[in-house]
């Protein structure tokens, strides 16, 4: 059921939030089955620790609107105790802050301290070459919400990963 019919047929408001890419701590940072960022940081670790270079799959080209998980949770509150629509709301960073593939695996790779050689293997699909999700509806009710900087974000996340790599979800 949409929300708006299960709105109508219980008397309640029902809405749905569309989130972009999340990433953070308590991520699952599985290489196979996890999400981009959290399994670039999970490679990352590993070409660390064996002192290989560091392999990313396609052209490093892609662009993608990556949203940190506490910033999320921030909005998820917001969405509770303020949106009172029941049409949809996508909860993202604006196009201006996507960021490549390419700027993912540097910001991680610095974060991580990792020296080693950044490999793109063009042998490997690239995907979509953007996902663009419009925020505008977001900031039109909050135009002065303050995303926390990608590169912040991702040395927190990195930062909780090598603090917690034995219990992390891998």
């Amino acid at each position: 059921l949409s929300s708006r019919g299960y709105s109508e047929q219980h008397g309640r408001r029902f809405t749905a939030v569309i989130p972009t890419n999340v990433f953070g701590p308590h991520d699952n940072f599985n290489i196979e089955d996890g999400h981009v960022l959290p399994g670039l940081i999970h490679k990352v670790y590993l070409a660390k620790q064996s002192g290989s270079a560091l392999t990313v799959w396609g052209t490093g080209k892609p662009r993608r609107q990556f949203i940190y998980s506490l910033d999320l949770a921030r909005l998820f509150l917001w969405v509770l105790r303020e949106y009172d629509e029941v049409e949809p709301i996508i909860l993202s960073v604006g196009e201006e802050d996507e960021v490549s593939i390419r700027e993912a695996a540097e910001a991680i790779a610095e974060a991580m301290e990792f020296r080693g050689e950044l490999v793109f293997d063009t042998t490997k699909s690239d995907g979509q070459f953007k996902k663009t999700a419009s925020n505008a509806k977001l900031r039109r009710y909050l135009p002065g919400f303050q995303f926390t900087p990608f590169r912040k974000a991702v040395k927190e996340t990195c930062a909780w990963f090598n603090a917690n790599y034995a219990t992390a979800r891998k």
